[in-house]
């Protein structure tokens, strides 16, 4: 399931692609106890039927955590499945990811949960903020990029209360000159969203050195927030990649031939 946004100017239209129980004991209870032979004995055999219902609610309770389990697995199940047919779909589309060649930071997160785990394209795992809202994911640039979409991955029924709502997403040279681009709204998100820029020029991109992604409220009001993957994509015969590795022949040449996006960013001379 995916979701996307067409952005022509600030916001664009929305397209969607896609027992608990208990026993309670405390209420069996019997006349007065008096210690004679009758009595003593009755008492006795309601202890037994007492045991018996703890042994049978105990059994209901195992079997009720043996559910939650399995339905625990298949939705980390189906998490692994969609994230990884998401990732095919986009691979389709000759769109470059260019997350490596940004400076990350985010406004706050919980140790364990930082940006090595949103970029660790694991759906497992997730950045989760850790201060007051609003959260913020922001990604500088050395040079000025093209997005052509901004991807992100969240999974309502394995987050909740975590899970983003309401996003703007802000762009600029810098913090001082930063303006909104777009804003979206998430509704129970399962899988990936992309917010794309194919309205803000006449050729689709999005160009900017710094962008801000800010989570502005979560669902269910919840505080701190959960993104389990963040990818920013450029079109892959976008001029810009092109400029960002104009020394790729004198590499040839001096017999490098490197041929990953990140050893030819970093084998440019700046």
């Amino acid at each position: 399931m995916s979701s996307e946004w067409d952005h022509g100017h600030h916001a664009g239209s929305y397209h969607d692609d896609s027992a608990e129980g208990y026993m309670d004991n405390s209420a069996i209870s019997g006349n007065d106890l008096t210690m004679n032979g009758n009595n003593f004995a009755s008492y006795g055999d309601e202890d037994d039927d007492i045991d018996d219902a703890d042994v049978g609610g105990g059994e209901e309770e195992e079997e009720e955590e043996e559910e939650e389990e399995e339905g625990d697995d298949d939705i980390n199940r189906s998490n692994n499945e969609e994230f990884m047919k998401g990732l095919r779909e986009i691979e389709t589309m000759g769109l470059v990811d260019i997350g490596n060649l940004a400076s990350w930071t985010v406004s706050s997160f919980k140790q364990g949960s930082g940006i090595a785990e949103l970029r660790d394209d694991n759906p497992a795992t997730y950045w989760q903020s850790d201060g007051s809202q609003p959260h913020s994911v922001a990604l500088h640039f050395a040079k000025r990029v093209s997005i052509e979409r901004i991807s992100i991955y969240t999974n309502y029924l394995l987050d909740e209360s975590y899970t983003p709502l309401v996003m703007n997403v802000t762009a600029g040279t810098g913090d001082h000159d930063l303006l909104e681009v777009a804003s979206c709204e998430l509704k129970e998100p399962v899988g990936w969203s992309h917010i794309i820029f194919n309205g803000i020029r006449n050729d689709g991109v999005l160009k900017t050195f710094l962008i801000k992604i800010v989570i502005m409220a979560n669902h269910q009001n919840g505080k701190d927030t959960h993104i389990r993957c963040l990818k920013i994509y450029q079109p892959s015969n976008s001029t810009v990649n092109k400029n960002s590795f104009a020394n790729q022949d004198l590499n040839s040449g001096l017999g490098l031939n490197f041929k990953s996006i990140k050893m030819l960013s970093e084998s440019t001379i700046r």
